[in-house]
């Protein structure tokens, strides 16, 4: 269940597999993913200490299942943008730019990864599904000249996470992505000079999702306290500007 807003209503499960996944992003967020215990994540959600094995193996299992969910967060601000577009060229093109965009600048995200020990090795690309969505788009209408789409998302995805990491690593500048880009066009069959012109425009104005975007559960006695300590601080400051 992303850490988006609930369309529907959760059932008990699903509640407290959501109050594991909160607290342990919240924790993540506050203290380091070293600094965090499983025990801690159990603690902090309220729940019995062995509850956490119902729902995730170890700690990679939770990180991971987050890390999803902030997919389905970026797939949510991107959607009606990609709705809007109907050149499929087009389509990649800014997504494609959103993603690398928002893995090299987003604050939530950003926070999130450094956190977890994880900026080295994890990057935020489009889903493997949307992009082979957009490939079979693009060959139905005779824009993309490439035979097997489930092989080109593969490259695409590839491609996609190999520069993205690079960057991250500083190993490439962030102007590597307009390149990226345009060679991922070349491949799907547009001749140079498009895929230059849509690699190279400007990327549309698009929000990305901040920490304050994400699900909170204000049940969670973990966040119960952050509350109260910026309350304290907030109120702390205050007094101490008007002495």
């Amino acid at each position: 269940m992303p850490l988006a807003a609930e369309t529907k209503k959760l059932t008990k499960r699903e509640r407290t597999r959501r109050k594991l996944l909160t607290a342990t992003r919240d924790l993540i967020y506050e203290k380091g993913i070293e600094r965090v215990a499983i025990l801690d994540i159990t603690t902090a959600a309220g729940l019995a200490a062995g509850s956490f094995y119902n729902y995730f193996d170890n700690k990679p299992a939770i990180v991971q299942a987050i890390i999803e969910d902030f997919q389905a967060v970026f797939e949510s601000h991107l959607a009606e943008t990609r709705k809007a577009l109907k050149d499929p060229a087009m389509r990649i093109s800014v997504t494609l730019k959103y993603y690398f965009e928002q893995a090299q600048s987003n604050e939530a995200w950003r926070s999130f990864i450094i956190n977890a020990g994880l900026s080295d090795e994890q990057i935020i690309v489009q889903s493997r599904r949307q992009c082979t969505e957009d490939i079979l788009a693009g060959q139905r209408g005779g824009r993309f000249k490439t035979e097997n789409a489930a092989i080109t998302q593969s490259l695409i995805t590839g491609m996609a996470t190999h520069v993205g990491l690079e960057i991250q690593r500083g190993h490439l500048p962030r102007a590597a992505t307009v390149e990226m880009v345009r060679h991922v066009l070349r491949m799907l069959g547009l001749p140079d000079i498009a895929a230059k012109a849509f690699a190279e425009a400007p990327l549309p104005k698009i929000t990305g999702p901040r920490r304050s975007d994400l699900s909170e559960d204000p049940s969670i006695p973990f966040r119960l306290a952050m509350d109260r300590r910026r309350m304290q601080k907030a109120s702390d400051t205050a007094v101490s500007a008007a002495s």
